[in-house]
Formats: C-alpha cells, sequence, structure tokens
C-alpha cells in the first residue's frame, strides 16, 4: 500500500491538479470527481494502514503504550477511522496543490520545497542518534536508511499516515510538525506565486486552501476527540527509535516482549 501511494496515488493526484490548473478549457465535473476519488481512495489505504496495526492483538500485546488508540466501541471505531480517511484525503489534496503552485513557477521552486523539508528532517534525525533505520542490511545499513527515511517522509508530508508516529518512522512531535508545516506551506506558496502564476491556478489553489484546511483540521480534531485520551501523548512524543526497541527489554511484562 505505501509503494502504491508513493509511485502511483501521490503523482496522479499531483498531474490530474497540474492538468486542471493548466487547463485552458473549463474545467468539467469528471475532472474534480477523478480527484476525489483519488485522494479518498488513497485516504482509505492510509486509514487501512492504521487501523489494522492498532487493531493487531499481538502488536497492542507488546507495545501497549503505543497500540490501542482506536476504541473498543464500534461507532467511535467507525468515526476514528472515516476522520483519519478525510484528513488523510484533505492533506494529499493541500500538499499537492502547494507542489503543483510551486511547480508551475518552476521546477526548481518545488525541489527547493522538497529538498528543504527533507534535509531539515534527516538533520533532525541525525543529531538526535535516530538515523539509523530499523531494518538490519548490515553492509548496507547507510544506504537503506537513506532510501527508507526518505521514502517515508515523503508519504507522511502528502498523507499524514497516523502509524508512522511511531519512534521506529517519523516520531510523534515531527509527525505533528510536518502535518502542521503542510498546511501552513499552502498558503506562503499562493503568497509567493500570486505575481508569477496565471489567475485561475491561483483561484483553484485559493479554494483549495479556504476549504480544506478547515475541513481537515476539523477531521483531525474529531480523531483526536475519539481516540483513547491515553494515547495523546503519543502525537507530540519524543521517543526515540532505539529508545523504543530498549523499553521492550526494560519495560516489558513478559519474558517473551523481552526477548
Amino acid at each position: 500500500k505505501c509503494v502504491e501511494m508513493m509511485y502511483e496515488a501521490i503523482p496522479g493526484v499531483i498531474i490530474q491538479l497540474m492538468a486542471i490548473a493548466t487547463s485552458d478549457k473549463d474545467v468539467g465535473t469528471s475532472a474534480w470527481l477523478s480527484v476525489a476519488v483519488s485522494a479518498i481512495t488513497t485516504g482509505f489505504a492510509s486509514a487501512t494502514i492504521s487501523y489494522d496495526w492498532d487493531t493487531d492483538p499481538a502488536k497492542r500485546e507488546y507495545a501497549p503504550d503505543f497500540y490501542g488508540y482506536i476504541p473498543a466501541k464500534a461507532s467511535k471505531r467507525t468515526v476514528v477511522f472515516v476522520s483519519m480517511l478525510l484528513f488523510t484525503a484533505g492533506m494529499l489534496l493541500i500538499r499537492c496543490t502547494t507542489i503543483v503552485l510551486l511547480g508551475l513557477m518552476g521546477g526548481s521552486w518545488a525541489f527547493l520545497y522538497i529538498g528543504a523539508d527533507l534535509g531539515l528532517y534527516l538533520l533532525v534525525k541525525i543529531l538526535r542518534g535516530d538515523f539509523w533505520y530499523w531494518m538490519p542490511f548490515g553492509a548496507l545499513e547507510i544506504v537503506n536508511s537513506i532510501i527508507m527515511r526518505v521514502i517515508i517522509k515523503i508519504i507522511v508530508d502528502f498523507t499524514s499516515i497516523v502509524q508512522f508516529r511511531h519512534p521506529n518512522e517519523i516520531g510523534g512531535v515531527y509527525w505533528l510538525f510536518g502535518l502542521v508545516l503542510t498546511m501552513g506551506s499552502l498558503p506562503v506558496s499562493i503568497f509567493i506565486a500570486s505575481p508569477y502564476v496565471d489567475e485561475e491556478a491561483i483561484y483553484i489553489a485559493s479554494l483549495i486552501m479556504n476549504y480544506f484546511i478547515p475541513i481537515t483540521t476539523l477531521c483531525f480534531t474529531v480523531f483526536l476527540l475519539n481516540i483513547e485520551k491515553k494515547y495523546l501523548h503519543t502525537f507530540w512524543s519524543i521517543q526515540r527509535g532505539k529508545d523504543k526497541t530498549m523499553a521492550y527489554f526494560l519495560e516489558g511484562k513478559s519474558d517473551a516482549i523481552m526477548f
């Protein structure tokens, strides 16, 4: 699912929005419907990943301080799943619109934005001693860590998959920072691009900003209000991957978990 998001869903939405923004003709309902279906489908895949990992009995047993935020009550589970789906779809549209606007100014702007974001993330990981990825590949450890850190970061930037706030991946506080940064980047990009980009593209971007930033924020708020409250700290946790790994041994409730 992550590979599909990285190499098909995310580029697909960017291409569709670019085509709409640069079209000389009136954009029909079918084009917008196609974008909506792509965003919702990606949101469904993202929500499914997080839901399946969190409700797995084995994962809840060996990591009860991280897995278990989805409540037992069926109605609340539905609300949590739908809110995850919708705020992922919203984040995808917001991020893709930002990339499209910067791309219309020139490819270098889009690459500068993505590169600066990735560079800051990797720098923070290195300075915190949290750069090494959890998959052991021996001599390929450096290459593997760079590739996986970059791929996961890009996926999270566009989708904010809740599962990837795990210390082994993005980490709670940086996951939340990335969510806020993505939302804040769209109005900034509109301001920067306004003198250089066609008015129609600015109009479309403004519509997405005015509607989807509030809607996405609302969906994320609904999500936080309906999960188990004792897991809220995982969304701003500063725990590193290796700290989480050591905690299995130091705080494990059984020999199996400690092993």
